[in-house]
């Protein structure tokens, strides 16, 4: 049985990772559909339906039914934390070895719950690894 901080967990990761989507959607064709985000995500547009009035009433988006939805900054900076959490993982990982699909799942599992000291530790080795390549190239 899970305990209920492990459940609110998954609730945080499931936002975290709707609000990447949107963002992404957003970014490509200015707006994010009901469709898209289900199909992005692989699940159904009733499940779509109902995380993106728990997203508006936390005011993470503005929704306009039949007319698709957006970010509000609050919403559009927490995706974009995400996703740069999201690529400094998988940066790390391709740079010890792991091949790049591989890194990209990883980097998906273990995002949501890294505390931001881990991540700024994370972010300074990365950079250093990084300068540490391009200076043997």
């Amino acid at each position: 049985m899970q305990t209920a901080g492990a459940l609110a967990r998954k609730s945080s990761e499931a936002t975290e990772d709707y609000l990447e989507v949107i963002d992404s959607l957003v970014l490509e064709k200015g707006f994010a559909s009901t469709t898209d985000i289900a199909e992005r995500m692989s699940v159904s547009k009733p499940s779509v339906t109902s995380i993106v009035k728990k997203l508006h009433k936390q005011g993470y988006l503005v929704h306009t039914p039949y007319r698709g939805m957006t970010l509000t900054d609050s919403g559009r900076e927490l995706a974009r934390m995400m996703k740069e959490r999201h690529e400094t993982l998988r940066t790390l990982l391709v740079l010890i070895g792991v091949p790049k699909e591989i890194a990209y799942e990883d980097a998906e599992k273990i995002e949501h719950g890294l505390h931001p000291e881990t991540m700024r530790k994370i972010r300074k080795l990365v950079a250093s690894l990084e300068e540490k390549q391009a200076s043997t190239v």
